[in-house]
């Protein structure tokens, strides 16, 4: 028992030796510390100062409290320098010594940071709440922009060129239509699938190649009608066939197939063309000896066959049939030319001194000379008004003018800024 004794008194003693050196070895770190401070360098002090507290594990020197409040408020850390100015008043007795005096004159200068402190914290925090306001704000504009400018969106999958009537073909899926610069639908694309637009017609068609409904717009007029059925005009015909360009002169040319004659519809009196007096024709044809004779049948022969002659597609030409339905050709009755359709397969009505005609399937102009074009001057005209269609990157397209210099949305006669000048008009 008595051996325990001994040793627990040893051990209490060594501890003491231990912790009395911990504290010396503190001290002089303290000391160091002071030094360095006092000498302007700052990272050497504060160096000096982490290393005392490694062994001063609780502060009961003023010295050590007052370093550590003076390095503390050197790098800012307020909060730590008021603590620690606290504990050096706790342990500084003596209140009129010069560094009492300069501790209070740092004490107050700790309290006035943290207050200004504060005061910027709570600057901080109102100008985030602002801002934060602010961008709800121009969240909740911006989708009020985003659910008007939907509104603006046009139900098409393409747009063609517009002309000087402000109009053009538009694609929706399958068919075809008419819209105006405005993204006002004249024609609902519902029922067509091809479109002429030519000379101020736009000619719709149920199929490209074997039409069996027409529908005309005439752009001046903004007026629309459908063409008569096929069967009006050759009840044999089976459909419109091979469809021509429309004219100026409102004169529009079609070929039905297993029809005997061409079809030429007058588009401003909405009716077809009335045939010539084939008879009283031909003999004046024979009289000047455009053709050799023609028969009881008022066929004409040419170089020993015989064919039907159709009806006038004005400067001079007309069709040429053969086994009453089949397209042989084209005369020219001025000077007897004849244009075979295995190279001119087509000609269209004559207007404004050129037909259309389709030549190894290449559409040129030609005059009544036989001089080829080729182009020709669309009278249908240019767009010169304001609106550009533009697809967006979903691919869904919108109407844009320039209004008063800057570019707004439109649709019919409503306009919608673009975002940004929505949101500066908003935040006025």
């Amino acid at each position: 028992m008595k051996s325990l004794f001994i040793t627990f008194f040893l051990l209490i003693g060594i501890f003491s030796i231990h912790s009395q050196t911990e504290q010396e070895i503190g001290s002089v770190y303290i000391k160091r510390a002071e030094e360095s401070f006092k000498e302007g360098n700052m990272d050497e002090a504060r160096d000096y100062f982490k290393k005392a507290r490694q062994y001063i594990k609780e502060i009961e020197d003023s010295k050590v409290a007052r370093i550590g409040a003076l390095l503390s408020d050197d790098i800012g850390d307020y909060q730590k320098a008021q603590i620690l100015t606290k504990r050096y008043f706790d342990l500084n007795p003596e209140k009129s010594t010069d560094e009492y005096l300069e501790m209070l004159e740092l004490y107050v200068h700790i309290e006035e940071a943290l207050e200004a402190k504060k005061i910027e914290q709570i600057k901080i925090a109102e100008e985030q709440i602002r801002e934060e306001n602010k961008q709800k704000r121009l969240d909740s504009l911006t989708n009020v922009w985003t659910q008007r400018s939907n509104m603006f969106y046009l139900n098409i999958d393409s747009i063609g060129t517009f002309n000087q009537y402000n109009i053009a073909i538009y694609k929706l899926e399958d068919h075809i239509g008419l819209m105006d610069h405005l993204g006002q639908v004249v024609i609902e694309a519902n029922t067509y699938k091809h479109a002429l637009d030519y000379d101020g017609y736009v000619l719709f068609m149920d199929d490209k190649i074997k039409p069996t409904r027409l529908f005309c717009y005439n752009a001046s007029t903004k007026k629309g009608y459908q063409l008569p059925s096929i069967t009006q005009f050759d009840p044999q015909a089976y459909d419109y066939g091979k469809v021509m360009l429309p004219r100026a002169n409102g004169l529009l040319v079609a070929y039905p197939n297993n029809a005997s004659n061409v079809l030429i519809f007058n588009l401003n009196a909405q009716e077809f063309q009335k045939g010539l007096d084939k008879k009283e024709y031909l003999k004046t044809l024979k009289k000047n000896d455009i053709i050799e004779k023609y028969n009881n049948d008022l066929q004409i022969k040419i170089e020993k066959n015989w064919y039907e002659l159709g009806d006038a597609l004005g400067g001079g030409i007309h069709p040429l049939y053969e086994h009453k339905t089949k397209l042989y050709g084209f005369l020219n009755t001025f000077n007897g030319t004849v244009y075979t359709s295995n190279y001119y397969s087509h000609f269209g009505a004559f207007c404004n001194g050129k037909f259309q005609i389709v030549e190894n399937n290449k559409h040129l102009w030609m005059d009544v000379e036989g001089l080829k074009y080729e182009d020709n001057e669309n009278e249908s005209g240019a767009y010169s008004g304001a609106s550009t269609f533009v697809k967006d990157n979903t691919g869904k397209y919108k109407i844009v003018q320039k209004v008063d210099g800057k570019n707004k949305l439109v649709y019919g006669d409503e306009q919608l800024p673009m975002l940004d000048d929505f949101l500066a008009q908003q935040s006025n």
